[in-house]
Formats: structure tokens, C-alpha cells, sequence
């Protein structure tokens, strides 16, 4: 109520000085018709007169043609200076009351925009506080949605998916793959008009487009009505968002908002944009009836590419679903390998040990380690055929012994439960052996060895070497071969 009581105000003191000035106005007009009165009753001196005066004074008439030139040109000059003077008279009188008429101008141009900007505001905010339903379109009153939205379409007939994301974005790669299908059909869009109506908030709006589409080959336009969600950018600039396109609307490939969904909902109950949609839809199905090549344009052509795009689209979510199932297949798969090594490493780096108490012998001279590790440090060592207390089997290859005063581990390799034969003493080098059984002589101190022959009973070989190994190197028909130690001991 104050912001009208304010507005009726001035326009009161508008009137006042619209008054004003019209008077100030018809009074100046009054003083230039007198001016020029007053003008016209003055005398100049012309060529004529001249002529006259010269003969009344009984002397030649001036027949100088410059002194004609002259004395017209000086009355022209006259006539300027008078009218320069006067002008310059009026001026400087009514100056004051010019500038007051300047200011007035320019009071009502400001109080004209103050209104105006006023006029939208109070407008918007009726918009916000009402349903969108309720809402009365504004036709095409927003220049910089119109510049948008043809910008939109312009790219959109030409199927330039990189130039339609400089006006509306997010934007699928279904969706452009849909927009360079369609652009092919057609040749534009013509006479757009914008209804349009405030939306989530000051800054956006939605917006219904009427056009009329132009399909290649066919010279009957096709009315058509599209919905579209506006915003403002950070810049000021308006932009088309997107998700809440048509083709997002069916396909729902972004995420909708619920409030923004129940927005448009509301919007498209309203009885306008329903009658909108009834009009443009009558249009339609008039300009089909009016030109065959329009309908089967829309009916054949237009739905058969559709549908192969459809087609091709569906085939092409199938190829990516299997790839994708292959895809997690293989992960799965890498999973359980990383999960099953993962375990088997712990399983080796956890030790544990079973109790078995049992005499045991080492087979070599080896060292008893603080724990069952290699690099684990030695607490001693142990002979060949040493005897040891063994303890509990380690899980990763180990004994845990016991000789004298310490406990440690020695490496299962290194340990035999078989008590070690005793060594022979009296295989001396040089003594010979009357063989009381058929042995085999071998070429190395292995029974893998390959044979170098097959000494009977109640032969004879010379003992050449006795080893800790258990073998006894002898010469045996001019052949020099190995034959087990304790298998000589016992002829």
C-alpha cells in the first residue's frame, strides 16, 4: 500500500510539471508570433530603393553590378543578424524554463524505469507466492530467453551437439547421439514464441515454446509445443538445464529433483498451458489433414528412424551390459586371487607348531637357530650324527630340539630319525677285502650311480679311500669304482 500511495504521489507531481511546461510553452509560442510581427514591419534597404533615392537626388542611377552584389549580400547579413539576435534573445529569456523542462523529462524517463523495474518486481513476487498453475504467462517479455531458446534451436536444426551445450546442459551421450538422428529430418524451427513463468525461485523460469518444424522435402510446417526448465548462471547469463529436457523427462538418465518434479507437475495442470496444448495440437492435426507429404513425413519416414535409432540404442546397452558383466566378472576373479594369496601369505608368515617329542639325528653339522628362520640368529651347532631331543614339527619346515641346556630349531632337511651306522675304522688305504658277497661298484658315491661293474663272491678289491659318506673308493679288476662302506665292513 505505501509503494502505491508513493507512485500516485509522483505521478501527481508529474502532472504539476506537465502543466507547467505547457503553459510555459504556449507562452513562447505567444512571444515569437509577436516577435515576428514586429520583425515584418521592419524596413531593408533594397536594390530598388537605392535606384529611387539616386534619381530623386537628380544623379545617375548606380549601375555597378558589384554594388548591387553588395548591398544585397549586406541585407541578407541583416536579416541573419536579426533573426541570430533574436534567437539568442529568446534563449537566454526562457532558459530557466528550459532547463526545468529538461529536468522534468528526465524525471519522468527515471520514474517511467523506477516503475517499470518496480511493475516486474512486484509481479515476480506474486508469481513465487501463488502456484506455478496460477501463474499468468508473460508472451515473450523476456528478450534474453528468446535470444536462448533460438540460439537452441538454431544448433538443434543443425545437429551441433557441441554448440547446443553452450545453451543447454548436462547433455548425454544418448541424447546427442538422439539430436544428430533427428537434425537430419529436418530443416528448422520457425515462429518461436516463448510463454513464460517464474520457477523455483527468482532466477529461473519455465518455459513452454510454440514453433512451427519445417521436415526436409515437406513444404507444410508442423506446430509443435516443447517444455523447457531456464536458469541463471553464476555470469547473469540464462541457461536451459537440461535434466528436466523432454528427452530427459522420458529417458531419466540424470537425476530428477523431487521439488523441481512436482513443480513442473503443477505446471503442467494449469488450465493455460493445457488450452496451449489443446490449440497447438488442433493446429497440428489440421496442418496433417491440409498436406499428405506432411503426415507420411511424420507417420513413415520420422517414426522408422526413430525406431532404428531405438534399435541401435538398445543394441548398443546390451553390448555395454555384457561388457560390464564381463568386466565385474573379471574383478571378481582378480578379487579372489588377491584374497586367496592374500591368505596363503598370511598362512605362511603365521607359524605354528605340533608337539612330537621323538630322538632324533642330524646328517650334517648344522647350526640350532632362535627361531625357525634361516636368517634367525645361532645359538649352536650340532655334528654329524649328534643325537637331539626333538620337540613339536613347526608348520613351515622346522624342529624345535633340545641339546643340553638349549632350545632352538633345526630345519627338518637337516634331521633323521634313523640312527647313523657307525664308521668304520679299519678300511685302511692299500688293504685288500676278500668279498664274501656280490656287490655292485659304482661310479660315484650314489646308489643312482651308474655301474662300472658287478663284483661276485670270493673276489678281492683293494681299499683305495674310506669317506664320511659312507662310501669306500676301491680298485677292482684294473677299475677304480665305489662301493658302500658298511657293505665292506661286514666281510
Amino acid at each position: 500500500m505505501a509503494d502505491l500511495e508513493n507512485n500516485k504521489e509522483k505521478e501527481k507531481k508529474v502532472s504539476e510539471l506537465k502543466e507547467k511546461v505547457i503553459k510555459d510553452i504556449q507562452y513562447t509560442n505567444h512571444r515569437k508570433k509577436h516577435e515576428k510581427d514586429k520583425l515584418d514591419d521592419l524596413e531593408f534597404i533594397s536594390e530598388e530603393t537605392v535606384k529611387d533615392k539616386s534619381k530623386m537626388a537628380g544623379g545617375d542611377p548606380i549601375q555597378n553590378e558589384f554594388v548591387s552584389k553588395k548591398k544585397t549580400r549586406r541585407r541578407s547579413v541583416d536579416e541573419f543578424e536579426a533573426k541570430r539576435e533574436k534567437s539568442l534573445g529568446l534563449v537566454k529569456k526562457h532558459l530557466p524554463l528550459l532547463a526545468v523542462g529538461c529536468l522534468i523529462v528526465i524525471v519522468i524517463i527515471g520514474a517511467a524505469a523506477v516503475g517499470i523495474k518496480k511493475h516486474k518486481a512486484q509481479k515476480a513476487a506474486e508469481n513465487k507466492a501463488q502456484p506455478v498453475s496460477a501463474q499468468e504467462y508473460e508472451k515473450d517479455e523476456h528478450k534474453e530467453i528468446n535470444e536462448l531458446i533460438a540460439n537452441y534451436y538454431d544448433a538443434y536444426a543443425q545437429g551441433d551437439t557441441e554448440k547446443i551445450q553452450q545453451y543447454a546442459y548436462p547433455m548425454t551421450d544418448k541424447e546427442k547421439s538422439y539430436i544428430s538422428t533427428y537434425a537430419k529430418l529436418i530443416d528448422g524451427y520457425y515462429n518461436l514464441t516463448c510463454y513464460t513463468k517464474t520457477g523455483a525461485d527468482d532466477t529461473s523460469y519455465i518455459v513452454s515454446v510454440a514453433f512451427d518444424l519445417k521436415y526436409r522435402d515437406v513444404t507444410t510446417t508442423a506446430p509443435g509445443l516443447d517444455f523447457f526448465y531456464v536458469r541463471t548462471a553464476d555470469d547473469g547469463n540464462v541457461y536451459i538445464d537440461n535434466t528436466y529436457s523432454p528427452f530427459n523427462l522420458l529417458y531419466k538418465e540424470n537425476p530428477l529433483d523431487e521439488n523441481i518434479q512436482k513443480l513442473i507437475q503443477d505446471y503442467q495442470a494449469g488450465d493455460d498451458v493445457v488450452a496451449l496444448l489443446a490449440s497447438v495440437q488442433t493446429r497440428y492435426e489440421n496442418a496433417l489433414a491440409q498436406d499428405e507429404n506432411l503426415k507420411k513425413a511424420i507417420d513413415e519416414t520420422v517414426k522408422t528412424a526413430i525406431a532404428k535409432w531405438e534399435s541401435g540404442q538398445q543394441s548398443e546397452q546390451q553390448k555395454k551390459e555384457e561388457e560390464a558383466k564381463v568386466q565385474v566378472q573379471q574383478e571378481e576373479n582378480q578379487k579372489a586371487e588377491e584374497t586367496a594369496k592374500a591368505e596363503e601369505t598370511a598362512k605362511k608368515n603365521t607359524v605354528t607348531e605340533t608337539e612330537q617329542k621323538e630322538w632324533v639325528y642330524a646328517t650334517e653339522t648344522v647350526n640350532v637357530r632362535k627361531k625357525p628362520k634361516v636368517k634367525s640368529k645361532s645359538l649352536a651347532s650340532v655334528g654329524k650324527g649328534d643325537q637331539v631331543r626333538r620337540l613339536a614339527v613347526t608348520s613351515n619346515g622346522w624342529s624345535k630340539i633340545k641339546t643340553g641346556d638349549i632350545v632352538g630349531y633345526i630345519k627338518n632337511d637337516y634331521l633323521t630319525k634313523e640312527e647313523p651306522k657307525k664308521v668304520v675304522k679299519d678300511l685302511d688305504p692299500g688293504k685288500n677285502i676278500y668279498l664274501t658277497s656280490t656287490v655292485n661298484v659304482r661310479k660315484s658315491m650314489s646308489e643312482s650311480s651308474d655301474r662300472i661293474g658287478v663284483a661276485y663272491s670270493g673276489e678281492t678289491v683293494t681299499v683305495i679311500m674310506s669317506y664320511d659318506e659312507g662310501w669306500t673308493k676301491v680298485e677292482w679288476n684294473g677299475k677304480t669304482g665305489y662301493i658302500k662302506t658298511e657293505i665292506l665292513a661286514e666281510m
